[in-house]
């Protein structure tokens, strides 16, 4: 093992040597190496043009959108206003007072009240079911305090035994079909109802609160008995429901499936009303307790009705106060009713909408649509809005110039007296033809479908106050008030510039750019077979290194048998001489 060391017989280091020759054999590996490291630099810039390419191509979808390059906006002379409007490309321009006179507001459908079994005077506070957990604590009658005392104390406090103390505060009170009157004892005097100092809500749940105006006699505003919404139906306290019965539908805003609304006996108030508002219906059911009616609203505005209806008599909503027994809906106050938005433009006769946004199905003016918040005459101004048109153009400036920049920043021959320093993609024919293609594109006056130059007053890109920098190949917005005049009053020109079947510059560029940056497997882009072509070369290379590789292995392994075999015959040789040396040394003695 020893004579496998470098030198050990010899005194000759030659590790060293064999390392020497094998990386002398490497320069063939080495500079397929750096072959592969320029590819990789040229796959960068590559990858890097065809990116901004592929982002000019995506700018282009903005100049085609005739939304951008003709959008209206509408702005009102009163600046505080809180109305709103908007238009589009559609919209006329010019001056429209509209005059809202009327809002449009919802139907709304009001049950009967008293649906609920009225209470029981006589009963503990705590089983009467009004819609309230009646508290214990004070109330306040003519600056009087009053004690409700512990509901579950002995004996339970009743509604007749809280009434009872009223007298004493000058107030007579008299509990009568399911609400309470109260009348000054002298008449002279007002009542006074509540504190801000009172612990019970007692007044509350027995409808009763301070009449105003001022009076000496007032009475509970509602019926006191209340449903139970969250109880089971045969057990929620409701008057006309028979207990015996165990489910239904009801029919609401229509004559199909989709209006019925289907319950059982076991179902609670609230549950049904949760049906409600979660179907297509088209209404909001809630129960007002201030009145103790329940209340279909329709979601939308408009002089639109409510119309509901039992399965059989004595349903559902005969129990919620909607129909009349047998099965009759009640009909809608004139306060209840829905109303249509009235207005006016420009003075004229009368419109009317279901909604209080008025758009071009009602008042006919294309692409104009104001919400009006409030009653009133308000001044509407639509023109061109060039804020989108304006930043298209300068997006597409921007990307366009970013190619050319990429280009330029890759294909540069820059010459220092003698010094010659190359980019890494100087000599390109590819870059430098797509160049001067770009530049010819947009250089080119615009064609009509059929390939006759356009007659509008936009046919090249300088018709709008855009074009080259001298002999750059970058654009700007050489004359910008020639195209703000140019948006604000030949939008059609520049559209047909932009856009005409095949032959516009949108549809030019956009064909050549796809022959570039196209990643099709069938016909991929110029780019692509580039990058192609470079990661097959690379391969190609990396099997040759792998090749030299393998050969070098090789011939380390046949110079260091060499060299081992030579320390192997210079240590014999070492060993005979040592044993002559002493054998002859012995004789001559």
């Amino acid at each position: 093992m020893g004579l496998a060391l470098s030198g050990l017989a010899s005194g000759f280091d030659w590790k060293s040597i064999v390392d020497q020759l094998i990386e002398v054999s490497r320069a063939p590996q080495n500079r397929m190496r750096k072959e592969q490291s320029a590819n990789a630099t040229k796959t960068s810039a590559l990858n890097d043009v065809k990116s901004l390419l592929s982002s000019l191509k995506s700018s282009l979808s903005s100049l085609s959108s005739t939304e951008a390059l003709q959008k209206k906006s509408a702005t009102f002379s009163n600046s505080t206003t809180t109305w709103t409007a908007s238009a589009d490309n559609t919209t006329p321009s010019g001056t429209y007072e509209l005059e809202l006179i009327s809002k449009a507001k919802t139907a709304r459908l009001t049950g009967n009240e008293g649906i609920a079994n009225s209470v029981d005077p006589d009963w503990p506070l705590s089983a009467i079911s009004t819609g309230f957990n009646i508290t214990a604590g004070t109330i306040t009658v003519n600056g009087v305090k009053i004690t409700i005392p512990d509901l579950s104390s002995t004996p339970a406090p009743t509604i007749n035994n809280v009434l009872s103390s009223f007298p004493a505060a000058g107030v007579a009170a008299v509990f009568t079909t399911d609400k309470i009157e109260l009348s000054s004892i002298d008449p002279s005097q007002s009542i006074v109802l509540g504190a801000s100092n009172d612990t019970s809500n007692f007044l509350q749940a027995m409808r009763l609160k301070t009449p105003s105006p001022a009076s000496h006699t007032t009475e509970s505003y509602s019926t006191i008995g209340s449903p139970l919404l969250t109880s089971p139906l045969s057990s929620a306290n409701l008057k006309n429901w028979d207990p015996a019965r165990i489910g239904g539908s009801i029919l609401i805003n229509g004559e199909t499936i989709n209006e019925t609304i289907t319950y059982t006996s076991s179902e609670s108030i609230q549950d049904i009303l949760n049906k409600i508002n979660n179907s297509s219906v088209g209404v909001t059911a809630s129960f007002d307790i201030s009145s103790g009616k329940f209340i279909l609203t329709n979601k939308v505005t408009g002089n639109i009705g409510i119309s509901v209806k039992d399965d059989v008599p004595g349903g559902l909503a005969y129990a919620l106060g909607f129909t009349d027994i047998s099965g009759t809906q009640f009909s809608m106050t004139s306060t209840d009713r829905g109303a249509d938005a009235e207005f006016k433009i420009n003075g004229g006769g009368s419109l009317f909408s279901r909604s209080n946004t008025l758009d071009a199905s009602v008042h006919r003016i294309p692409g104009l649509s104001v919400t009006a918040n409030s009653t009133g005459t308000e001044t509407i101004s639509v023109g061109s809005d060039t804020t989108a048109a304006k930043s298209a153009i300068n997006g597409f400036i921007e990307k366009y110039n970013a190619v050319q920049a990429a280009i330029e920043k890759y294909t540069k021959v820059t010459v220092d007296g003698t010094n010659v320093t190359s980019a890494v993609l100087a000599g390109s024919r590819e870059l430098a033809t797509i160049s001067r293609e770009l530049r010819r594109t947009l250089y080119a006056a615009g064609t009509d479908s059929s390939g006759n130059p356009l007659t509008g007053t936009v046919k090249r890109l300088s018709d709008i106050g855009v074009g080259f920098s001298g002999i750059e190949n970058t654009i700007s917005i050489t004359n910008s008030s020639t195209l703000d005049n140019r948006l604000a009053s030949d939008s059609d020109d520049i559209i047909d510039y932009f856009n005409t079947n095949n032959n516009g510059l949108v549809d030019r560029l956009d064909a050549m750019l796809d022959r570039l940056v196209s990643t099709s497997s069938t016909t991929p882009g110029t780019f692509q077979v580039q990058l192609d072509s470079i990661g097959k070369q690379n391969k190609s290379l990396d099997k040759q290194i792998e090749e030299v590789e393998r050969r070098l292995e090789s011939q380390r392994a046949l110079l260091e048998s060499s060299f081992i075999a030579m320390e192997r015959a210079q240590s014999g040789f070492q060993q005979q001489s040592a044993y002559l040396a002493k054998t002859f040394s012995g004789n001559s003695k």
